[in-house]
């Protein structure tokens, strides 16, 4: 198997004695044309049309996301479009999340007319390493009022919207005073990819956007994943989630290797024993359960990934 990844940048990586260099990672080339058919909202609208509503949400994606990929490579350049990207002046419009390692998110919530729209950024210091729109609207409204305005290939992910740009030249700079951080695979084995691309994701419509924190709960795709690395004894693949952005993935990838360890003879490198080592003593219970930033009343279930991972390894 081949791993085509994007955290590399005039550096290399040896993974198990495999060295990977530089590719370049494309942003989306689907025509807008297929865009309401990602979306799931087709829920019927409400006559007549609000074209005031309509017209918020056109002004949205045309003075704010259309200009944000090319103003959006530092903190400080989105916050000259969206003044409160990092605080928010309503209550859950910013949520700030810290990754470790120098390393943060903001998931931030533009609320429109007849829908919304979020903008996640990974970033350390002012400079963004990924940025991450992504549009919630009704299909009716989309297909016959936005999709004219919409000036950017969007593409389907996760069953939203969603368009990705990746700044690399503030990776590079990451790399250079932080170390690694694993952002995406770009791997031609589709499964492996999206494998891969599961435990990296800490945006919107990921599973690990709060750290130590499963959304949608601890159920089998989780673990199904893992499974797969297992199975094919796919080494370079968790070594590579070691890096990812998400401090939840890098535990599950860090005590998947020491089972690997125990169970395949596997010999991790120094650097990588090192990373395993620093993962595993800042490891925490994962909670999962209601996420709500209005409402902080939920129970929740917690599982301990370090010592009882065999055992939730064989659930279903």
């Amino acid at each position: 198997m081949k791993l085509f990844i994007t955290y590399i940048t005039l550096i290399s990586l040896t993974i198990s004695n495999n060295v990977f260099g530089q590719v370049i990672t494309a942003d989306s080339t689907k025509p807008s044309s297929f865009i309401p058919y990602c979306n799931d909202r087709e829920d019927n609208v409400e006559k007549p049309i609000h074209l005031d509503w309509v017209q918020t949400d056109k002004d949205i994606i045309t003075n704010k996301l259309n200009k944000l990929p090319s103003n959006g490579s530092t903190i400080t350049e989105i916050k000259k479009i969206l003044p409160h990207f990092i605080d928010g002046k309503c209550n859950c419009q910013s949520v700030t999340q810290d990754l470790g390692y120098g390393l943060k998110s903001t998931q931030h919530t533009i609320h429109g007319g007849y829908g919304s729209c979020n903008v996640d950024a990974i970033y350390f210091g002012d400079n963004v390493l990924k940025l991450r729109l992504t549009i919630g609207n009704h299909k009716e409204i989309i297909e016959k009022y936005l999709i004219d305005d919409i000036k950017l290939p969007f593409d389907c992910l996760n069953g939203q919207i969603s368009y990705e740009k990746t700044y690399q030249e503030n990776v590079k700079k990451y790399l250079e005073d932080s170390g690694v951080v694993f952002l995406e695979s770009l791997d031609t084995n589709y499964r492996r990819r999206y494998a891969i691309n599961y435990f990296t994701d800490v945006m919107t419509g990921g599973t690990f956007e709060k750290p130590f924190y499963i959304t949608f709960g601890l159920g089998s795709e989780t673990f199904n994943n893992l499974r797969f690395f297992i199975v094919n004894k796919d080494y370079q693949a968790l070594e590579s989630i070691l890096f990812s952005p998400s401090p939840t993935s890098r535990l599950f990838a860090a005590r998947t290797l020491i089972y690997m360890q125990d169970k395949f003879g596997y010999m991790p490198t120094a650097d990588n024993d090192k990373r395993i080592k620093d993962v595993l003593k800042n490891a925490k219970l994962i909670s999962s359960g209601i996420l709500s930033c209005w409402i902080n009343k939920f129970e929740y279930d917690y599982y301990d990934i370090v010592k009882d991972f065999e055992s939730l390894l064989a659930t279903q």
